[in-house]
């Protein structure tokens, strides 16, 4: 794998844990103040609110069970696609899911950092 393919798991790895452990200072230094996330359920939601609902356990990530991640690099750009296993209670119903992550990346100087990201069920 190379060395930027490293560094954008690395990321990504990162986000997953924070949200296990409920890391919002992370999530936070991680995601830009404007990024929104895409939610399986076709909803657009702003990261202070995100981070709002991890804090105040509306949204309470148990495990991540990563199950297969791709990432495809063109430019400074960098598209990751991860099939993957969620353990969590989202606004009170406990479930894991199966979901499609994708989280679009971005080169900036030597560093990468994600822009957007959504999620869909997985087939």
């Amino acid at each position: 794998m190379s060395d930027d393919k490293q560094q954008i798991l690395a990321v990504y790895e990162r986000i997953n844990d924070a949200m296990v452990n409920k890391d919002t200072e992370t999530l936070n230094t991680i995601f830009e103040d404007n990024h929104k996330f895409v939610h399986m359920s076709g909803y657009q939601q702003r990261k202070q609110e995100w981070l709002e609902q991890i804090e105040n356990e509306k949204m309470r990530y148990f495990k991540t069970m990563p199950q297969k991640t791709t990432i495809t690099i063109n430019g400074h750009t960098a598209i990751l696609i991860c099939d993957i296993k969620i353990d969590a209670r989202i606004y009170g119903i406990r479930n894991t899911w199966s979901m499609r992550v994708k989280m679009y990346f971005e080169k900036r100087g030597d560093n990468w950092h994600p822009v957007n990201a959504s999620e869909s069920t997985s087939n």
